[in-house]
């Protein structure tokens, strides 16, 4: 694993303009992204038909269009992936939404989040309200983010944000339960609107 201050230093490059600096950040951040693209698709089950490699590819396509944005460190360049791969989830679920037939097996997100159906319409509903908690609360977002979404286990998630991880436990723990309550407002609502 590359130091911090390297992938600092590469990720500050990025932000004045400098468009090989990606080049030189893939080696240092590419088996990192690519065991955290396995983790999303396995936790998305058989009915996502994307590769990992071609997830990570995809990622990286995608920060070469982006203008340049300030990245503070490692920590924002994950939270920033973590976005990008779950749009791209998203976006494959909405492509292959019309192909689905009822009666496809449930496939939890994450162990922990078995409330949310990664091959199902809920994946919409859960985007949606995780971007509500980013604008609430950005700090329980990264947070649930790196966690659950990324796969670092709890002391990863406390070292990448520099915050204690019994700080990191109370805070994903109130960022899961904020967003369970809100799919569920979503869901009666969606439901209300279905049947009136």
């Amino acid at each position: 694993m590359s130091s911090d201050a390297d992938v600092t230093l590469i990720l500050e490059d990025w932000a004045r303009g400098d468009r090989t600096a990606l080049d030189r950040l893939l080696p240092h951040v590419y088996p990192e992204l690519h065991q955290l693209a396995s983790a999303h698709l396995r936790h998305a089950g058989r009915s996502v038909t994307l590769q990992t490699t071609a997830v990570v590819n995809d990622l990286f396509l995608k920060l070469l269009a982006r203008r340049p944005g300030k990245l503070e460190n490692r920590r924002h360049f994950y939270v920033l992936a973590s976005r990008i791969i779950r749009r791209a989830l998203v976006d494959h679920y909405r492509r292959n939404s019309a192909e689905r037939r009822a009666g496809g097996t449930r496939v939890p997100l994450h162990e922990n989040l078995l409330w949310v159906d990664a091959a199902g319409p809920q994946m919409l509903t859960f985007d949606r309200a995780l971007g509500e908690l980013e604008e609430l609360d950005p700090e329980q977002a990264e947070l649930f983010s790196l966690r659950y979404l990324l796969g670092c286990t709890a002391e990863e998630t406390a070292a990448l944000a520099g915050l204690a991880k019994s700080t990191v436990d109370r805070k994903v723990k109130l960022a899961r339960a904020w967003l369970f309550r809100r799919m569920g407002e979503s869901e009666s609502v969606e439901s209300a609107n279905v049947s009136s």
